[in-house]
């Protein structure tokens, strides 16, 4: 690990350093460690967002850092094992956008904070390993992080309970919680192979977005990406 001057940075780039050059090994421990009394210098250390987060006091002393930290926490979890080499390889990409030079720190930090807590934040971390560490499409990434904050848990999970076959023909009557969100398309009249409509039935088709999100939290390959 790079040797990250913690007191000289800001938060955004401490970010970008902890997901670029951290050992991760520490972080399932860490919720514990949180909850106990202070965090061990040498955890901070490795982990310079968090460094940044609890100051000098190394601990967290107000109710906002402190969830902000657990949905942190959260979000790295699911990446710890990512070799550095692979982490800091695809930051690097990223930053190959203009729009985003300097600025994926930020950018990170902005969506954890948007998480309603911490499952949406291991859902949103499952999706920067698959679709940024994995595949290099951080746009397809930001996508979908727009739509994941913009449902509720409860709605999230409801989709995730379903089959695939479910998903791919939501009918018109259950999609309604999800149009605004991007997760399908208006719903459509179903045509049959002899090309007869039905009247009677509508179903809303996942979009592309909804099928990756779909796709990435149940674990299924994603054949076309």
């Amino acid at each position: 690990m790079k040797d990250a001057q913690v007191n000289n940075t800001t938060l955004s780039q401490s970010m970008q350093q902890t997901i670029e050059f951290s050992n991760l090994d520490f972080v399932d421990d860490i919720g514990e460690l949180m909850l106990d009394a202070t965090l061990d210098d040498g955890i901070l250390k490795e982990i310079p967002v968090l460094s940044i987060i609890v100051g000098v006091s190394k601990c967290i002393r107000n109710v906002y850092d402190f969830h902000f930290a657990k949905k942190l926490i959260a979000f790295l979890i699911p990446i710890k094992d990512v070799p550095v080499e692979e982490r800091e390889a695809a930051i690097k990409k990223w930053e190959q956008d203009e729009n985003y030079r300097g600025k994926v720190g930020d950018t990170l930090l902005g969506m954890i904070e948007r998480c309603d807590d911490t499952v949406k934040a291991v859902w949103l971390s499952k999706h920067f390993h698959e679709l940024v560490l994995k595949r290099n499409k951080p746009r397809l990434f930001m996508r979908a992080e727009k739509v994941l904050s913009s449902l509720s848990i409860m709605d999230m999970q409801a989709i995730l309970n379903m089959s695939k076959d479910q998903f791919s023909h939501l009918k018109e009557n259950e999609c309604e919680p999800y149009i605004g969100s991007g997760l399908f398309q208006n719903p459509q009249l179903t045509s049959f192979e002899d090309g007869a409509v039905d009247f009677g039935k509508r179903e809303c088709l996942p979009t592309e977005i909804g099928y990756v999100i779909f796709h990435i939290l149940k674990g299924i390959p994603m054949t076309d990406y």
